[in-house]
Formats: structure tokens, sequence, C-alpha cells
């Protein structure tokens, strides 16, 4: 176990050390590099592949990685959860199995208890099935989840977006007053 850790910690080290600059294009806070937009904010590279890479790699990675260290503790969480319901669910499932199979070879077998415990082994087995398909649905989401935080983190969401509904009051052409609401939607400044 150490000598795992000891070898991914240098294999980690030594691929950020061998890693190569890429020139990039600054403009306007938006960095462009081979077709891809990475966001900059607050003096700092949000890149989506990478977020995606690291979270597929490692869950949790991607989502440290764009600094919403909050959400890792809920990843593990529901990792955890997962795990301990595909425990509880197989050990129930191997117990209704067991149940069933000397149900079976019994001298003189109850049907309703055969019908029983092969009900509560199908249950079980499709529940831990169920909770497996669950934890991988889980880890795609969280892979998502970066990416998406990733994108959105040089998002602009200053005061200069938001719509404005302001009194609006004029003559018509006619000379007939008018009063009613303007819709401001600033776009492209």
């Amino acid at each position: 176990m150490r000598s795992t850790l000891i070898l991914l910690l240098c294999f980690l080290g030594f691929n950020t050390l061998l890693a190569q600059q890429d020139t990039l294009n600054t403009k306007a806070g938006v960095l462009v590099a081979d077709d891809i937009q990475i966001k900059k904010t607050d003096n700092r590279v949000y890149d989506p592949r990478k977020a995606a890479l690291r979270s597929a790699i490692i869950p949790g990675w991607g989502q440290i990685t764009n600094r919403s260290w909050w959400k890792v503790p809920l990843l593990y969480g529901g990792f955890g959860v997962s795990v301990y319901f595909i425990y509880e669910n197989d050990r129930l499932f191997h117990r209704y199995k067991t149940l069933l199979d000397e149900e079976q070879i019994a001298d003189e077998p109850n049907q309703n208890l055969i019908r029983i415990y092969s009900r509560n082994a199908d249950a079980s087995r499709k529940n831990r099935d169920l909770v497996v398909l669950t934890m991988i649905g889980l880890y795609g989401l969280q892979i998502i989840d970066a990416t998406v935080d990733a994108h959105l983190k040089g998002f602009n969401v200053d005061e200069n977006l938001a719509m404005n509904f302001k009194p609006k009051f004029g003559v018509i052409a006619n000379g007939t007053p008018y009063m009613g609401l303007k819709l401001t939607i600033p776009i492209g400044r």
C-alpha cells in the first residue's frame, strides 16, 4: 500500500514537471488555445477539459480544481451510501438464497416459503443492481458537474446584464400622451 502511494505521488510529481506550456492568446480575460476558450477569473484559469479529465480519473478532483471544495464531501457521502446499500442488498440476497436452497432440499418443502424467499431474493438482487447503476450515474454526474462548473466560472454576472423595467412617459405623434413600461436588456456592452 505504501509503495503504491509513493509511486502515485511520484507519477503526479513527474507529470507536472514534464508539462508543456502552450502559447495562449489573451483577449479581454478569455484565453484561446486550440479552439477551446479557457475562462480566466481572479487570475486563475478554469479549463473544462482538465476538470473533466481529473474528475474521470479521481472522483472529486475536478471539483477541487474548480475550487468547489464543498461538493467533495457530498460526492463521497453519496458514494459511501451507495456502497453501504450495495453491501446490504447483497447480504440480503445471499441470505434469502441460502434460505431458499435450504427449504427446497427439505423433506417436505413449504411452497409458500419457497415463493417468499424467491421473491425476496429477486427483490434484493434487483435493488443491488439498481444501486450499482445509481453509483455509475453519480460518477458520470460528477464529471458533468466539474465540466459545467469550469465553463461557468468565467461567466459574467455583473449588474450590467440585468433586465431593467422603467416607467416610460411620452407623447404620440398626434399629441396624445401615453404611459407604459420600458424593458431594457443590455446586450453586448
